[in-house]
């Protein structure tokens, strides 16, 4: 089972819809009224907050705003805050994660709905999020920059076990020649953020995001004030595109072909 992710930027607003019902008909789940937590971490604990109850059937919705306030840890941070269906209350503070409680459908998992608002419109993704291992590592190609006064942003979801901020390092390349762009700061338990228009990536060319020792969630976010536009999407990992055999073998191999490659 995963939580459901809570997300904000400094240019869109975040905000997470949960669903007290199952996405399919086939699989038993618990059918009742269940209590609702929020989990963010200061860098040293979990903190939780009780959200209160969503009925059975029911949906409810939360701003990222609603549960962190501006400038709580530091000014333009904005940790990625959790939510999660329990039978029990929790503490109001927590060394790691709590386990589950609840029996939820897997096929498929049952999602939340995730995504940004700014000013009239809004885009949002059927998302849920489980802590990644530590020796874990990114692998992505990013094709999703647009043009034509929109500005482009990749962000970089990470969640672990445990509430330290750890560093790392994503690495930029251009798919074709492998020419190294640059690189940034990462931390976990965030939703980090790049702007990638000054970069000036053109239509032919195709960003990768390489993360050596730390796994996340990337996402493409597109804003236009302009036209009062917000675009979110994301790619995903070396093994959905495995149809049979031992997927995460082959995603292993994808990933140390292309790290090999990819050097600064």
């Amino acid at each position: 089972m995963a939580f459901f992710p809570l997300l904000n930027i400094k240019k869109a607003l975040g905000f997470c819809t949960i669903h007290n019902f199952a996405p399919n008909n086939w699989e038993s789940i618990e059918k009742n009224e269940k209590s609702l937590w929020s989990l963010y971490s200061n860098g040293d604990k979990w903190i939780s907050k009780d959200l209160g109850k969503v009925k059975t059937g029911g949906s409810k919705n939360f701003n990222y705003e609603d549960i962190y306030g501006e400038g709580e840890l530091e000014p333009g941070k904005y940790p990625l805050i959790l939510l999660q269906f329990r039978k029990t209350p929790l503490e109001e503070r927590l060394d790691q994660l709590p386990l589950h409680e609840i029996k939820y459908s897997k096929v498929p998992e049952w999602r939340a709905t995730v995504g940004f608002k700014n000013n009239q419109t809004q885009a949002s993704y059927q998302g849920e999020i489980n802590p990644f291992p530590l020796n874990a590592s990114l692998l992505t190609f990013h094709p999703f920059i647009q043009y034509n006064n929109v500005e482009n942003y990749f962000l970089f979801i990470n969640l672990e076990k445990y509430p330290n901020f750890r560093s790392s390092e994503i690495e930029i390349y251009e798919a074709k020649t492998k020419k190294f762009i640059d690189s940034f700061k990462v931390v976990s338990n965030n939703c980090n953020i790049i702007n990638l228009d000054q970069y000036e990536f053109s239509q032919d060319e195709l960003p990768v995001f390489v993360c050596r020792n730390m796994a996340g969630i990337p996402f493409g976010l597109g804003i236009s004030e302009k036209s009062d536009m917000i675009s979110l999407e994301h790619t995903h990992p070396p093994a959905s595109f495995a149809v049979h055999g031992e997927r995460f073998k082959l995603q292993s191999e994808i990933k140390n072909s292309w790290f090999k490659i990819l050097q600064k």
